[in-house]
């Protein structure tokens, strides 16, 4: 049975406080379009949360479908997820899915992977003009297809801990952000479940992780003069924060196999919709 903690309760409470201020302020009209828009984030990042991907990837084009511009999207889907990926991985510390105390193995990896993630979406950046998108996005859906079966087809079976395949997995899954837009969260999570490391702590490890992204992309977006829709931003980040507490309690209640297996299931649809995607270019 899934119980918050206290802190958890706290923080929904704010959050959804947060939302009446917003509100009464003007900054933000409840309408039907906005608690679907609250309902629709909590659902993408309940999954995201709980299992370290999808949130972006789903979020995205179903705002387009809405009607939404990209301009309002791109830095109001970095700042939730700069926001919800801090927050989910304080409560995933929490309740006990990671260990982010000094010298523990999950705050080493964590701390690899964001600055390998910076090193790597500079890389992709200076590099985006001469490779073939469509090529870079067929390649990266054959790796994440292909992590999500070999998850699935050795679901006892662990892989030594190595820091180079930690470095690896950051650079490679940032350059690919960078280029393409997704793909961060299936290649951090199952490469992490890959390299040795439990399911749950690979989770939060890469909500963190690309928390730090975020935060630089966001950041050299406003600095750039773009400005934030703060009329989509108040639904998105309420419906995305309501929902990241929750997300950790569920992760800390699913048996380990159990949560590969469905990290691997997930990987191998996210795989074969990337992959499609890429084909229909």
């Amino acid at each position: 049975m899934i119980r918050l903690s206290s802190s958890g309760i706290i923080w929904c409470l704010a959050i959804l406080s947060a939302f009446v201020i917003a509100s009464l302020a003007g900054v933000v009209e409840p309408a039907g379009l906005v608690f679907g828009i609250i309902l629709l984030c909590a659902i993408c990042e309940l999954v995201d949360s709980s299992l370290g991907m999808g949130y972006g990837t789903t979020l995205t084009p179903i705002l387009l479908l809405l009607g939404f511009d990209p301009l309002q999207l791109i830095p109001t889907i970095l700042v939730s997820e700069l926001l919800s990926g801090f927050s989910a991985a304080f409560f995933h510390a929490e309740v006990g899915n990671m260990d982010l105390k000094r010298g523990s193995p999950h705050l080493r990896s964590a701390t690899i992977l964001s600055v390998c993630s910076l090193v790597g979406a500079y890389a992709g950046v200076e590099l985006a003009v001469g490779i073939s998108r469509r090529a870079l996005a067929m390649a990266i859906s054959i790796v994440i297809l292909s992590a999500g079966l070999y998850i699935l087809s050795s679901p006892r079976a662990t892989s030594p801990y190595r820091t180079w395949k930690i470095v690896v997995l950051g650079v490679v899954a940032s350059f690919n952000k960078s280029l393409s837009g997704g793909g961060y969260g299936p290649l951090m999570t199952s490469g992490q479940v890959m390299s040795g490391l439990e399911g749950r702590a690979a989770v939060g490890i890469t909500s963190l992780a690309e928390a730090f992204t975020c935060l630089v992309a966001a950041s050299l977006f406003l600095l750039r003069g773009n400005a934030l829709d703060f009329g989509l931003l108040v639904p998105v980040l309420t419906g995305a924060l309501l929902a990241v507490p929750f997300s950790a309690q569920i992760v800390r209640h699913i048996p380990e196999r159990a949560f590969k297996n469905v990290i691997g299931v997930l990987t191998i649809a996210l795989g074969l919709f990337s992959l499609v995607k890429a084909l229909v270019r």
